[in-house]
């Protein structure tokens, strides 16, 4: 009965009796539903908190070539940071924040459910280390959530530039839908997900397997159980005993996000800057200079070369580091709680 039933096996040959489960999810999932409260309360927190320096990053990116062919001289995100406190003052950081507010709370409850969803068909929670399966979730998670996420990104890094006197995140709509029509919204949706499909099998890939082994590194022996375990929790041999994965330790998420948003944020940068080119062409130059992501990757190269590629890499880096270490943090602690 073992050879058909491979995700149980007897503890001895003369006790065939007690059965215990070798292949069972690592972490506690919790619903759908749940999945979409957690996934909206850490989207909304990520995309607030780190707001001031995505503005940064936008700013920094949408320095393009200057008609007569030259390249403005390197602005660094110190000198920008300067430049918008003098000209707008505090506000300038926050302006086009509403607009991310309304879309990245349903845009990351689409986001982290589908990928629970995902990861557990796959087999991305089973121990061990599952990168390509983690990465393939991420993958068809970011194509469902961009569809929504897209058009309130464009709006917001044109309510950040300042280049056309927005009244509000309304009137900034109405405006682009007259002067550009419904395509803008969606300008760089194909740039957003050819950067992002790969940002995303990255990212979820560090995360799962930095998150193992933090988790190993911080829980290298079970502790006792709480009185608030679950039954998922207790280890089915010695029931004085949680199993280490289960418990919810804010710092392994934390880091573990942290380091993955790094890595996928650098490795994609020049992505990030062909879709920030495209998404605000209309007001940078009031012309459009980039027929697509292809055209305007080859562009970028031809007249900036690398140093148009990195541009804004380090603030992006930092924004994605931290926003990721403050989105997994939060999740996971939702969830841990809605699903206690």
């Amino acid at each position: 009965s073992f050879a058909r039933d491979p995700f149980t096996r007897p503890l001895c040959l003369y006790c065939s009796s007690v059965r215990r489960p070798v292949m069972e999810p690592e972490y506690e999932g919790g619903s759908f539903v749940v999945h979409l409260i957690a996934g909206a309360t850490a989207g909304t927190a990520e995309h607030c908190g780190m707001f001031p320096i995505d503005t940064i990053k936008t700013h920094l990116q949408a320095i393009k070539a200057t008609p007569s062919g030259g390249v403005h001289p390197y602005i660094g995100a110190l000198q920008t940071t300067k430049n918008i406190l003098a000209q707008w003052g505090p506000g300038g950081f926050f302006r086009g924040l509403s607009a991310v507010a309304a879309g990245s709370a349903p845009a990351h409850a689409i986001y982290f459910a589908t990928y629970e969803a995902c990861k557990n068909q796959f087999g991305a929670d089973l121990p061990g280390h599952h990168p390509f399966q983690a990465g393939a979730a991420g993958v068809i998670a970011t194509i469902a959530s961009d569809a929504v996420l897209s058009p309130t990104d464009a709006v917001k890094q044109r309510m950040q530039l300042h280049l056309t006197p927005y009244k509000n995140v309304t009137d900034c709509i109405r405006q682009v839908w007259r002067r550009e029509g419904f395509r803008a919204f969606y300008s760089g949706y194909t740039t957003t997900l050819v950067m992002n499909v790969p940002y995303n099998a990255i990212y979820f890939a560090s995360y799962e397997s930095l998150l193992r082994v933090l988790k190993h590194t911080f829980e290298n022996t079970p502790t006792h159980a709480p009185d608030t375990a679950t039954s998922h929790d207790i280890d089915p041999v010695n029931p004085e005993l949680i199993t280490p994965s289960t418990e919810y330790r804010p710092i392994v998420h934390f880091l573990s996000g942290g380091g993955a948003g790094m890595v996928a944020s650098a490795v994609t940068n020049p992505f990030d800057v062909a879709r920030t080119r495209l998404q605000t062409q209309g007001e940078m130059q009031g012309e459009i200079r980039y027929r697509g992501m292809y055209h305007a990757l080859r562009r970028i190269w031809q007249e900036e070369g690398m140093g148009g590629y990195t541009r804004g890499i380090r603030p992006r880096m930092m924004f994605h580091s931290m926003s990721a270490a403050i989105c997994w943090t939060v999740y996971e602690y939702v969830k841990n709680m809605l699903a206690a």
